[in-house]
């Protein structure tokens, strides 16, 4: 995977978040921190390696500090104009409240949450 892309990917999906936060926008490179600013009570990490790390989730949950940990993964062969097929992967309990507070599951009967 090209550097460039790796450096350009956070732009393109910043730009592609735009109709829900109209202020998102590009981490500059080399400042620490989420990769996509001025999206409230989510964080966003953008990564476009060809292998999966699963680091970069706990890079979301600790850049973001409380905010839903997202990370947004662009495999190979997914690049800006294809950023809409990329992968959004985020801690399965919090995708199952998503999943509650939409109306696609119902909520967890009483003491049958599993913790893992």
């Amino acid at each position: 995977m090209s550097r460039t892309k790796g450096n350009q990917a956070s732009g393109w999906v910043a730009r592609f978040l735009r109709p829900w936060w109209p202020h998102a926008e590009k981490t500059p490179n080399g400042r620490q921190g989420e990769d996509i600013e001025n999206t409230p009570g989510v964080s966003f990490e953008v990564k476009t390696s060809p292998v999966w790390r699963s680091s970069a989730l706990t890079q979301a949950a600790r850049n973001g500090r409380g905010s839903l940990p997202v990370v947004v993964y662009l495999p190979p062969g997914i690049g800006e104009k294809q950023v809409e097929l990329g992968y959004a992967i985020m801690p399965l309990s919090r995708f199952m409240d998503l999943l509650v507070d939409a109306g696609y599951a119902p909520a967890p009967r009483e003491g049958e949450l599993c913790s893992g």
